[in-house]
């Protein structure tokens, strides 16, 4: 069989339930993480001072909340910062102030205040799922499957991070966990397409074609254009199903869209085994 396309699915999830995807694209070879970044050692003294601990009152958290709803970094750093200042270990100051860094490349400094926020909230889910998140910035894989494991432990219906983890049991090819990471995240009702594609991967491999099949419609019914899962479909419905037929008017579709150039010889492969069929 042909190898199959699959995608990444990434995120990092804030204190105050938002997220910010980190997404790359398909690739036939390799999976590839979030990009990494060389990072230097970072004073983070220099980014948030460290004072006396104490509970904070409510409103003492409006204007994150403020900055988070309007994504912006700089207040966001600015708010948690001043939160800091009063509690070192505010779980949600910490956690908040990790994606910034997260975003900008710093993943030293956000795996910092990660572990720092852990110390202070050590059955997290969210804190785990973001470490692994960063694990995986910094191509720590082993760490981060098990950083992605223990926010699943905590939290059976993390739905993100089944999808994170289930991606990277397909890429391992170890695609009986794959599914059970990845059913979580379909369970709960994800529709991101690279979750579905992976999905429907799994599903291929494992022999549940039909299933497959249906997920395949399922994601082209609402992303018609969607070229990776056209070729993976593709491949699933002549290769395995031996629907030849359909497989050509899949891949005619996905020719006129325009397909990638590396998934190009595959295509020609693809069509000329159908053909043969039919003849």
């Amino acid at each position: 069989m042909k190898k199959l396309i699959i995608m990444a699915a990434l995120a990092f999830v804030s204190a105050c339930a938002t997220s910010e995807k980190r997404e790359k694209p398909a690739a036939e070879e390799n999976y590839e993480d979030t990009a990494i970044a060389s990072t230097k050692p970072v004073d983070y003294k220099d980014d948030v001072v460290i004072a006396k601990e104490e509970k904070l009152p409510a409103a003492t958290y409006t204007a994150l909340n403020e900055a988070i709803r309007q994504q912006n970094d700089d207040q966001i750093q600015k708010a948690c910062s001043e939160i800091l200042t009063q509690n070192s270990k505010d779980t949600k100051a910490l956690n908040a102030l990790a994606l910034v860094y997260y975003k900008k490349g710093r993943f030293e400094a956000a795996h910092y205040l990660l572990n720092k926020a852990l110390s202070a909230n050590p059955n997290s889910a969210e804190i785990y799922g973001n470490i692994g998140t960063v694990l995986l910035a910094k191509n720590e894989r082993r760490e981060a499957v098990k950083s992605f494991r223990k926010a699943l432990q905590l939290n059976p219906d993390d739905a993100m991070v089944g999808a994170n983890l289930g991606a990277i049991y397909v890429q391992e090819k170890d695609y009986t966990k794959a599914l059970l990471a990845l059913e979580v995240a379909v369970s709960k009702g994800m529709k991101d397409v690279k979750v579905l594609n992976n999905y429907a991967v799994a599903l291929t491999a494992k022999g549940r074609t039909k299933e497959a099949a249906d997920f395949y419609e399922k994601i082209l019914k609402e992303n018609p254009s969607q070229k990776e899962a056209m070729l993976n479909y593709s491949i699933l419905l002549i290769e395995v199903m031996n629907k030849n037929k359909e497989g050509l008017d899949l891949l005619n579709r996905l020719k006129f869209v325009g397909p990638s150039a590396e998934s190009r010889q595959v295509i020609k492969q693809l069509e000329n085994k159908a053909k043969a069929a039919l003849q």
